[in-house]
């Protein structure tokens, strides 16, 4: 089922190549997404890229914390000597960047010198399992939302570890604030405007519940553009925000009493330009949605490393916040992992994925819903009954692994995950997350915390 979006998306690209060839571009900015879901790259003359010209990249790249902290696999170590592979340009994803003069971007996928997928690459595990689900004749859409806050940077204090010093943008905590919002309205309305130049299309922009917590919603797309839609709003974002004296965190819990962030994401399966997850007589949920939910709830404890990657993500694991603890759908229910949505018309039935925090990799993300809901209607599952009220209280809904390093091992023995996504991968994922937890309790074993210096500095 080809979009409005899609259609507009390759009037765009064949646009941004014309310009690269004709000079009128002659920067690109490659974007080439890594582990933790960041863009990263470098930039290339236009003329090249866009005669489909491919780069070398040092497979490091997959072994790079947030803050670029390098660790060793198989794949990339001192025993290889950290070989590369190739990053070889996806011209769809063409753009002209409108707010850069005579700088375009292109989105890349990473393959080995010989054409086969690199399968570190987020981009190859997403096709691997959007190319599986096709297979089905069944065309998946998904919407990916953000939460972020957003504050005026103070480097000296940010390098000092004062983040909870920094000055929130607006002056009210509430959420939907039209008034007392200045900065995060127009903020909001340059954003949409650059988005659209693109075309990506944020449906809605809004403050969220906090001192400077704002959300941003994109319009549904197929599988691929969804997640490049995604990773590129998120990366323009934080480019706005710094333009203007700003910095935004995506931080699943930037501090303890503060909304967390969740990156929430939304998605359908369509035939025919039918929304199939509609019944149109009964009105409810389909046979096929309840399918393809049933093995979404069947993946979330296997793929929850995905979701809740870093140490971080797990202090948002508060029911209360409306972040989800077990595994439970219900109607319109926010405290539920999965939220079905049967408004505003039949084209709209959705079911609203809660459980991902905004520091997920939206290729990953996407790629584990997927490939839970295409086992589930092949496997032809029956979700167990919809939660009504807290679904905390649910007697049989089993708990979410509340750890980093729970959630890491039931990952990497999955045998849904290696099946969908591949044993390199699977392992090399798992690693990266011990890595994350090694580097966080090292960081710890080197502290004497506030905790114990008030507990004992004048009683031990």
């Amino acid at each position: 089922m080809a979009t409005g979006q899609e259609e507009a998306g390759s009037s765009l690209a064949e646009r941004a190549v014309a310009a690269m060839q004709a000079g009128e571009a002659d920067l690109v900015q490659m974007e080439i997404p890594d582990l933790n879901g960041a863009l990263r790259g470098k930039f290339a003359a236009a003329a090249k890229v866009a005669g489909g010209g491919r780069s070398a990249i040092c497979t490091v790249l997959y072994q790079m914390t947030p803050v670029d902290d390098v660790w060793e696999s198989r794949h990339s170590s001192y025993d290889n000597g950290f070989p590369d592979v190739l990053a070889v340009p996806d011209l769809a994803t063409a753009r002209v960047l409108p707010w850069r003069q005579g700088m375009g971007a292109v989105l890349y996928d990473v393959a080995y010198p010989d054409g086969r997928p690199f399968p570190l690459a987020p981009r190859s595990v997403l096709r691997r399992v959007a190319d599986r689900f096709a297979e089905t004749g069944l065309t998946p859409m998904f919407g990916v939302e953000y939460e972020a806050f957003v504050f005026h940077a103070d480097r000296e204090a940010q390098q000092a570890g004062r983040h909870h010093d920094l000055t929130s943008i607006g002056r009210m905590a509430n959420a939907y604030r039209l008034t007392q919002a200045d900065e995060a309205r127009e903020l909001g309305a340059e954003f949409i405007r650059r988005m659209r130049g693109i075309g990506i299309t944020v449906e809605v922009f809004h403050t969220e519940l906090g001192l400077g917590a704002v959300e941003f919603a994109m319009a549904p797309a197929g599988a691929m553009e969804a997640a490049d839609n995604a990773i590129r709003a998120k990366t323009y974002f934080r480019e706005l925000c710094a333009e203007r004296g700003l910095t935004a965190t995506f931080m699943a819990k930037w501090r303890v009493g503060d909304s967390g962030c969740g990156a929430h994401v939304h998605q359908s399966v369509w035939k025919d330009g039918r929304n199939l997850f509609h019944d149109p007589a009964t009105g409810g949920l389909s046979e096929l949605g309840q399918r393809y939910l049933a093995g979404m709830l069947a993946g979330l404890s296997d793929c929850g490393v995905i979701f809740r990657p870093y140490v971080n993500s797990f202090r948002r694991f508060n029911v209360s916040a409306w972040s989800p603890e077990n595994v439970s759908w219900g109607h319109d229910n926010r405290s539920a992992a999965l939220r079905v949505i049967a408004y505003p018309e039949p084209r709209a039935y959705r079911i609203e994925h809660r459980v991902p925090g905004a520091d997920a990799n939206p290729y990953l993300s996407i790629a584990a819903m997927l490939a839970a809901g295409h086992h589930g209607i092949a496997g032809g599952l029956v979700p167990p009954a919809a939660v009504a009220g807290n679904a905390l209280k649910a007697p049989d809904a089993p708990r979410l692994a509340g750890t980093l390093g729970e959630a890491t091992e039931m990952f990497e023995h999955s045998a849904l995950a290696r099946d969908w996504f591949g044993d390199d991968f699977v392992e090399h994922f798992a690693a990266s997350r011990r890595a994350e937890l090694q580097y966080w309790n090292d960081w710890l074993a080197a502290q004497v915390t506030s905790y114990e210096l008030l507990r004992h500095f004048e009683t031990s």
